[in-house]
């Protein structure tokens, strides 16, 4: 398994990644299209990405950027590289770079993926890291029940 930190997602990459996104983040929020993808990166401010790839496929996007002043981070692991201590390992070289961390959070067990598996939320192995949950702090949409975390260092 190779780890690859860029500034920008080339065209094959960027598929991988919202590939990736589809199938493991809840159904509601798919990427639906690369147009969509682009949009959404386009959001996001002085981007780096790192990359887990196994035989030339993405198996693990992490992405730092800058929001309001602050960094911030999204990050999504195949299934089958989850609870191997890969995502440890991923905020591990966030920590490296930021002396804080922000990120949302989907909680609650009641969305289904893209294969109509349950989303299975990440909440415990972001407490289990250290992250204060901000209960209180949700993420203004309607599709999706979301809280605040941020790591301090």
């Amino acid at each position: 398994m190779e780890f690859k930190e860029i500034s920008k997602l080339s065209p094959f990459y960027k598929e991988q990644v919202r590939l990736l996104w589809n199938r493991e983040y809840p159904y509601v929020i798919n990427q639906k299209s690369i147009e969509d993808f682009n949009q959404y990166l386009g959001l996001l401010k002085d981007k780096n990405h790192l990359l887990v790839i196994e035989n030339s496929r993405v198996l693990g996007w992490c992405c730092d950027f800058i929001r309001e002043g602050e960094c911030w981070f999204a990050m999504i692991l195949d299934t089958e590289i989850q609870g191997k201590g890969i995502g440890r390992n991923l905020i591990e070289k966030l920590k490296k770079r930021h002396n804080k961390l922000n990120g949302w959070v989907v909680i609650g067990e009641n969305y289904l993926k893209e294969n109509n598996q349950t989303y299975k939320s990440p909440i415990g192995f972001y407490k289990k890291l250290g992250f204060t949950v901000f209960e209180k702090e949700k993420l203004n949409s309607s599709i999706l029940n979301a809280v605040k975390i941020q790591l301090k260092l």
